[in-house]
């Protein structure tokens, strides 16, 4: 059974740090600053099977007129399911802006696109190292 959270605390986040490796959301990140961006994010869901994490995405805010959301993962054996949906779903409803902006890896933007984000035609970036390689596909 499918269960979800809003709560940081008891997340292994070295097995977070596996889901969005395997998820994939790109390199390998440190867990101790997964936990710290996750604890001060405005907004987070984590999706369980079990006990096991297998999806999770968290947001930043100022509350008022804007929001971001970052790390979006669903595990790819949970892809398909109305996982991610439901995430997204549930950390929306947490951000009370009118204006939410996000990351897709390259490749997922019709996901977005059910779930009710459009492509902007404005969008820019200063990126890290990694993601401003033109084969990652995130740049112009």
């Amino acid at each position: 059974m499918i269960t979800y959270s809003n709560i940081s605390s008891g997340i292994d986040w070295a097995g977070a740090v596996d889901v969005l490796y395997r998820a994939p959301l790109g390199q390998r990140r440190n867990p101790e600053q997964l936990r710290a961006a996750f604890l001060a994010s405005y907004a987070v869901v984590f999706a369980f099977d079990g006990p096991a994490l297998i999806g999770m995405a968290r947001a930043i805010s100022d509350g008022v007129y804007q929001a971001a959301i970052y790390d979006m993962v669903v595990l790819p054996e949970y892809q398909g399911k109305g996982i991610g949906r439901e995430i997204m779903k549930r950390l929306c409803e947490q951000l009370p802006v009118e204006n939410i902006i996000l990351y897709a890896v390259p490749g997922r933007e019709e996901f977005y696109a059910k779930c009710g984000f459009r492509k902007m035609l404005t969008a820019m970036a200063i990126l890290n190292s990694n993601m401003s390689r033109p084969e990652a596909g995130y740049l112009e």
